[in-house]
């Protein structure tokens, strides 16, 4: 079993966080240059009823992938198994 990795080349982070004085969100907040992805939820972080969330959107050469499955390099489909690695950053 041989392994071909595939690397993303264009990530974000989106969020709805509060920013520090607690009344206004961070919507305009651009996470793209960051050396990390942030993906969190914080209830009740403003008034008990708050809710913050933060998401990572991970792009991806799908013409890549598409082009060595086509080339023989990538098993049929069914026959493949792709396993998508993240890990924590201690903070």
């Amino acid at each position: 079993m041989s392994i071909k990795r595939f690397f993303s080349f264009a990530d974000n982070t989106i969020t709805d966080a509060f920013k520090s004085n607690l009344t206004l969100r961070g919507t305009g907040s651009n996470a793209g240059n960051s050396d990390i992805l942030e993906v969190f939820s914080i209830y009740g972080g403003a008034s008990s009823g708050s809710l913050e969330r933060s998401r990572a959107l991970i792009n991806f050469d799908v013409s890549k992938i598409k082009a060595a499955r086509t080339a023989g390099t990538i098993a049929a489909s069914g026959s493949t198994k792709f396993v998508f690695r993240l890990f924590n950053a201690e903070h």
